[in-house]
């Protein structure tokens, strides 16, 4: 079945629907960007690809193309206690609809793991991660990528991946890629503020936690967009903006 391309009135819609509020205790606990998650209660809002094994390879990779030294093993310690455990930890694989065909991984990290260099990651780090691959909660999902834009959203306010949408030929399965900028901004910042505390990470011309938060999200910008041209190529992007009621605003940001 053919994906439907997602107007701004059909993102209005799905927003609408799929809106929910962040849950404050929750709020460090991920997802990808897939848009295949069901639209269950404990899906979490933070969306970023590739989850917390995205996280760590953004990591790693700012630390490669910023020049500072990080410990690996503290690194991941690290990580876990801004989320609250280890059983937080989240991935996810893909099941494939024949059933003959191997379970996959996260897209983000087949992508990841077929161009490292455009990631800013060496094999040391790679190997580092898939040896970590097994604590944590994966997820399974399944299907194929149907997804017909792309959401930045900004605001206490979370948004499930799936809705059925009216549309010419009757109600349609309609999916988005979800990037949750606020939340992403804010455990970066938390993240920064205890590698920094941890001394997890080593600077080499006297860099501070705001620098650190900058590289972050320097870095999270280029990873976004490598996978997004990947696997959402074409698709349009729309900044979602909510207000603390659950209104909100949308605008299209151009295309991937």
């Amino acid at each position: 079945m053919n994906k439907i391309i997602l107007t701004l009135d059909n993102v209005g819609e799905l927003v609408r629907e799929n809106r929910y509020k962040v849950v404050p205790e929750k709020k460090f606990l991920s997802r990808c960007i897939d848009g295949r998650y069901s639209n269950s209660e404990d899906l979490p809002a933070l969306a970023f690809p590739g989850a917390d094994v995205g996280e760590l390879a953004l990591i790693f990779a700012t630390a490669n193309s910023y020049g500072f030294d990080v410990d690996k093993e503290k690194t991941l310690k690290s990580l876990v206690e801004v989320f609250g455990g280890k059983e937080n930890f989240r991935l996810h694989t893909d099941l494939h609809a024949d059933p003959k065909v191997k379970a996959g991984g996260c897209g983000h990290w087949k992508q990841i793991n077929l161009d490292m260099k455009a990631y800013s990651l060496e094999s040391k780090d790679i190997d580092f991660i898939n040896k970590n691959l097994g604590i944590g909660k994966q997820v399974v999902l399944e299907g194929e990528h149907m997804e017909g834009a792309v959401l930045m959203i900004n605001g206490n306010w979370g948004v499930y991946p799936q809705a059925r949408l009216e549309t010419d030929q009757g109600k349609r399965l309609a999916e988005v890629f979800i990037y949750h900028q606020s939340l992403v901004d804010e455990r970066h910042r938390a993240l920064a503020k205890l590698l920094i505390k941890n001394k997890t990470v080593v600077f080499r011309n006297g860099e501070d936690e705001e620098w650190l938060y900058n590289a972050f999200s320097d870095v999270s910008e280029i990873h976004l967009m490598e996978t997004a041209r990947r696997l959402a190529k074409g698709l349009p992007i729309y900044k979602v903006t909510f207000k603390e009621s659950g209104d909100f605003s949308i605008a299209q940001e151009g295309n991937v």
